[in-house]
């Protein structure tokens, strides 16, 4: 599979014409990542993305110094890193391929050099990040309801704390 099919399967680009994903392919690093390599480590520096071409990816967060929580498995198409891409922070999570893997980096220099220099090819790159970026929060939402549900049942006075401490993380209070 050419690094053009890679990117044509990645829902980030769906919007793009063949001309304006070779230009977002002339952007791409190709790296290759045996079975148990880490990608890329939680809490260590970012500013790329990464697009699974093949192979597996578990995406894991630490819980505690012992356990970590593997939140999900990704395979072609899908794309990971996206936040440190646009605001170069820490990983929030690590990244390591369970089976052998080619992933391509997209650095975020290069990110916004594309979407600055084209405001066409800039608004279907951003349009289609906010749709992907909105679905993982409305997912991270269910996760929430489902874990307040679960912990706080029959605790009402700790529920509407935890309900506060919660819609003020949401909204950056």
């Amino acid at each position: 599979m050419t690094n053009l099919e890679i990117l044509k399967h990645c829902r980030l680009f769906e919007l793009l014409s063949d001309e304006e994903l070779d230009r977002v392919l002339d952007l791409v690093e190709e790296h290759h990542f045996r079975k148990g390599d880490y990608i890329c480590r939680e809490g260590a520096w970012g500013d790329s993305m990464y697009i699974i071409g093949s192979g597996e990816v578990k995406i894991v967060k630490k819980l505690t110094t012992e356990s970590n929580w593997e939140i999900t498995s990704l395979r072609h198409g899908d794309f990971f890193g996206e936040v440190s891409l646009i605001d170069g922070s820490p990983r929030t999570a690590g990244a390591y391929a369970i089976a052998n893997a080619i992933v391509l980096e997209i650095f975020g220099r290069d990110f916004k050099m594309l979407i600055s220099a084209d405001n066409e090819l800039s608004n279907k790159m951003l349009e289609s990040l906010l749709r992907v970026l909105i679905n993982r929060i409305r997912a991270t939402d269910d996760v929430v309801t489902q874990i307040m549900t679960e912990k706080l049942a029959g605790e009402s006075q700790e529920a509407a704390s935890m309900r506060d401490v919660m819609s003020r993380m949401m909204v950056g209070r």
